[in-house]
C-alpha cells in the first residue's frame, strides 16, 4: 500500500521526473522542437483531467459525460483570476485581478468543486445511464452559460476571453532562469501541478476515501450496510474530480491560441468528454498511472494517424472527398474501436498490458 513500495519503484519514479524535467531543454535542439513542447504540454494537461474522471468514474463508479463542463469552469475562472483587468477595442471590459498563474490553477479548481458538490446530489439519487444523461445536459448548459450577455465581463460570451500566459518571474527578477518563451513555462507549470495532482490522487485512493469509493462502485447497497456513508463518499468523488478538472481547465485556458469561447459546451464540449473517457477506457479504468497512459495515447494517436498520412500509408484517409475518411474523423473511429477492444479483451486498457509485461519480466524465465 505504499506509495513507492520498492527501492526500484523509487528508482524509477526519479528518472522518469528527470527525464520530463529535462524534456525541454532537448526539445531545443530537435527539429519542430515546438510541436513537441506543444504535444508533451498537451498530454500533460489532460493527464490531470482525466485523473480526475477516473476518480470519479474508475474508483467511486459514478458515470459522467459531462466533464468538458468543469474544465470550462475553471479556464473561465483561471483567466479571471490570472488576467488583469482590461477593456477591448470594442468596448468589453473584462474582470481580471492578474494574480499568479497557481492561484487561478487553485481557485479554477475550487469553483469547479463547488460547482460538482451543486451536481452531486443527484448523484445520490441516480445511477448508471440516469446519472449519465444528467451530467450530459451540464454540457449542454454550459453552452448557454459560457456564452450568456450576462456573464461577458468574465466569458466574453460569444467573443471569448484569452487567459495570460504563465510567469515564473518573480519580484525583483527580469526573466525566469533556465525558461525560454511561454510555452515552457506552460509545460513546467502543467508537470508541477500533474505531479502533485498524481501524488495527492495515489494517497487518497489508498486511505480511507479510497475505500469508501471503491466500496460504493462495488455495491452502495452492501458499502452502506458495512458502516460507509454513501452519500457522503459519492459528493466528494464529484467535488474532488471537479476540482482536478477545473485545474486542467484553467491550464488549458492558457494553452488555447485562440480566445477561450464555447469548446467546452454544445457539441464540441460533448466530444472534449467523450474523449476523456476514451483516455480512462484506453488507459486503465480505476488505476491512477492509466490516465496518464490514456491521455499520451488519445493526444498522440491523431499526430500519428497525421503522420502516417503524410507518409502515404494510409491513402483512404489522405483523401477528403468521395466518402473516405479525413484524418480527424479517422481519429474518431479509432477511439471508439480500441475502446470496445480494451473492453472486450482487456478490461484494465494500456496498464493491464503494463501489468502483463512487468510480471513476465519479473517472473522469467518461469512461467509459474
Amino acid at each position: 500500500m505504499a506509495l513507492l513500495p520498492s527501492r526500484l519503484s523509487r528508482y524509477w519514479l526519479g528518472l522518469l521526473i528527470v527525464v520530463l524535467v529535462y524534456f525541454p531543454f532537448y526539445a531545443r535542439g530537435l527539429e519542430g522542437s515546438s510541436f513537441w513542447l506543444v504535444l508533451a504540454t498537451l498530454v500533460l494537461i489532460a493527464s490531470i483531467g482525466a485523473v480526475g474522471l477516473n476518480l470519479l468514474s474508475g474508483f467511486a463508479g459514478q458515470i459522467s459525460l459531462g466533464h468538458a463542463f468543469f474544465l470550462g469552469v475553471g479556464a473561465f475562472v483561471g483567466a479571471t483570476l490570472s488576467t488583469p483587468a482590461s477593456t477591448t477595442l470594442s468596448g468589453v471590459s473584462f474582470w481580471g485581478l492578474g494574480l499568479p498563474w497557481w492561484v487561478g490553477v487553485l481557485g479554477g479548481g475550487a469553483v469547479a468543486a463547488l460547482f460538482g458538490l451543486v451536481v452531486g446530489p443527484a448523484a445520490v439519487r441516480l445511477r448508471g445511464l440516469y446519472l449519465s444523461l444528467v451530467t450530459l445536459g451540464l454540457v449542454f448548459f454550459g453552452d448557454f452559460l459560457f456564452t450568456a450577455p450576462a456573464l461577458e465581463k468574465i466569458t466574453g460570451a460569444v467573443r471569448g476571453r484569452r487567459s495570460a500566459p504563465v510567469s515564473f518571474v518573480f519580484p525583483g527578477m527580469e526573466s525566469a532562469p533556465f525558461i525560454e518563451g511561454n510555452s515552457e513555462a506552460l509545460y513546467f507549470a502543467a508537470l508541477i501541478v500533474a505531479v502533485v495532482g498524481f501524488v495527492a490522487a495515489k494517497n487518497l485512493m489508498r486511505g480511507r476515501v479510497g475505500r469508501a469509493f471503491q466500496a460504493t462502485r462495488d455495491h452502495d447497497i452492501a458499502a452502506e450496510v458495512l458502516g460507509v456513508n454513501v452519500t457522503w463518499a459519492k459528493l466528494t468523488a464529484f467535488g474532488v474530480s471537479s476540482f482536478y478538472a477545473g485545474a486542467a481547465g484553467a491550464l488549458l485556458g492558457v494553452f488555447q491560441a485562440n480566445p477561450i469561447g464555447s469548446n467546452f459546451g454544445g457539441a464540441a464540449g460533448l466530444l472534449v468528454s467523450i474523449q476523456y473517457v476514451a483516455m480512462i477506457v484506453i488507459g486503465g479504468i480505476g488505476t491512477i498511472l492509466g490516465a496518464a497512459l490514456g491521455a499520451v495515447f488519445v493526444i498522440a494517436l491523431p499526430e500519428l494517424v497525421k503522420f502516417l498520412t503524410g507518409q502515404g500509408w494510409l491513402p483512404f484517409v489522405a483523401e477528403t472527398g468521395g466518402g473516405s475518411f479525413d484524418e480527424s474523423a479517422f481519429s474518431t473511429v479509432l477511439f471508439g474501436l480500441f475502446i470496445v477492444l480494451f473492453l472486450l479483451y482487456e478490461p484494465l486498457g494500456l496498464y493491464g498490458l503494463w501489468l502483463r509485461a512487468r510480471n513476465y519480466w519479473k517472473g522469467w524465465p518461469f512461467k509459474y
